[in-house]
């Protein structure tokens, strides 16, 4: 498999990853089925490191894969990389290859300490549709791992961040942000439909407070406010 992201040669690993290695560890019959179904080849494509970079090792990241999933067919469940995902104990990224197209996706994830065992904590789906395979796809940036991470994350989620906690806060946001304009959607969609007057002007009301709170929200994301 060629460096197609143009990462540093002393990043690329290259190595088959045959299916069977996720059927062992996955406990249901899900994911078994989707692999089998969706699934042409996973390739372990990139170690993120602090050998591999030459950067420092972060507080909360040590290690980043890039993995490289090539699809049978052009649509593909999103579930499937979250169940592969759970499997990885690192962060990681995806590259998928969809019938010549292409696609990246990321979980925000945590590691922490459950009764002295570490857990492994999924948090929101980022992605980039139908992206540009070039030099510029995606950038490595920063001195530390951590930094390394927060580098990838904004550019996979589009939000502008630099830390991890940045992350939690923009990410929040934007999911307040999508549940009221959803909102704004449906009451829009049962104005038009609704006969009684007062009725549309008590859903107009409301209408307004969304908007109004979706505003403040959104200028809350673009100055970085918290």
């Amino acid at each position: 498999m060629e460096n197609i992201l143009n990462f540093p040669v002393t990043t690329m690993k290259n190595r088959n990853v045959p299916k069977i290695k996720f059927y062992e560890k996955s406990t249901g019959k899900a994911l078994r089925e989707c692999l089998t179904r969706e699934f042409e080849s996973i390739t372990w494509l990139y170690k993120l490191a602090p050998t591999t970079l030459n950067v420092e090792d972060g507080k909360n990241v040590h290690e980043i894969d890039g993995f490289y999933c090539k699809m049978k067919r052009d649509k593909y469940s999103i579930n499937s990389f979250c169940a592969l995902d759970g499997l990885v104990p690192r962060h990681t990224f995806f590259i998928i290859e969809h019938c010549g197209k292409y696609d990246l996706l990321m979980h925000h994830k945590e590691m922490t300490i459950v009764k002295g065992e570490q857990v492994w904590i999924r948090g929101g789906t980022e992605m980039k549709n139908n992206i540009t395979i070039d030099a510029d796809t995606l950038k490595i940036q920063g001195q530390s791992m951590d930094a390394v991470y927060s580098s990838l994350l904004s550019q996979i989620s589009g939000l502008s961040i630099s830390t991890e906690e940045e992350y939690k806060i923009q990410a929040d946001l934007r999911r307040q942000i999508e549940k009221k304009n959803g909102q704004v959607d449906s009451l829009q969609r049962k104005i038009k439909a609704e006969k009684q007057f007062n009725r549309q002007i008590e859903m107009n009301t409301v209408v307004r407070k969304l908007k109004k709170d979706i505003t403040l929200l959104t200028d809350k994301m673009n100055n970085h406010e918290t």
